[in-house]
Order: C-alpha cells, then sequence, then structure tokens
C-alpha cells in the first residue's frame, strides 16, 4: 500500500481533504476520484462526500478557489502531518 492510500484508508476524511487543500488544492472530481478507489473508506458515498465538503466550507476550513478546494481562512494543519506520522 502506497502513502497516499494509507492515508485515505487510516484517518478522517477531515483531515485527508485539509492535507490536499494545504499547497495547491484538489479538484472535487480528483477528491471524489481518491475516495472512488478506495471504495469510499471512512465516507461512505459521493453525496456524503459532498456534505462534507459543504461543512468545511461554512466552517472556513476550505474555500473553493483556483481549480478547486484550497485552505480556508480557518484551516488547520491536520494531526497526522504535525505527528509526522507519515514519510510524504
Amino acid at each position: 500500500m502506497n502513502t497516499i492510500s494509507e492515508i485515505v484508508t487510516n484517518e478522517s476524511p477531515t483531515d485527508v481533504i485539509l492535507w490536499l487543500a494545504r499547497r495547491d488544492g484538489i479538484s472535487h472530481p480528483r477528491l471524489d476520484n481518491l475516495y472512488n478507489r478506495h471504495a469510499w473508506v471512512n465516507i461512505g458515498d459521493c453525496l456524503q462526500l459532498m456534505n462534507l465538503i459543504k461543512k468545511m466550507i461554512d466552517e472556513g476550513l476550505i474555500q473553493q478557489g483556483g481549480y478547486g478546494y484550497i485552505k480556508g481562512p480557518n484551516w488547520r494543519e491536520p494531526d497526522f502531518l504535525t505527528q509526522k506520522k507519515y514519510v510524504l
């Protein structure tokens, strides 16, 4: 299993999205595809992903910009990054 697969499988979807939004952001199709390839682990289905995205936008954790979702004004670094849990 590669590092991205480990992160998607072992971490909360909120933390995964925060991690992916931290630099250049991630488009919704790429995010949807990432969870689809991992059998919607920890998220259920695309509707739950859309609901989570909306909640994260409402909370200011992420925002839409550029080519997709980027860091919002209330963005925080995911715990697994601060703990250096994975070699990235």
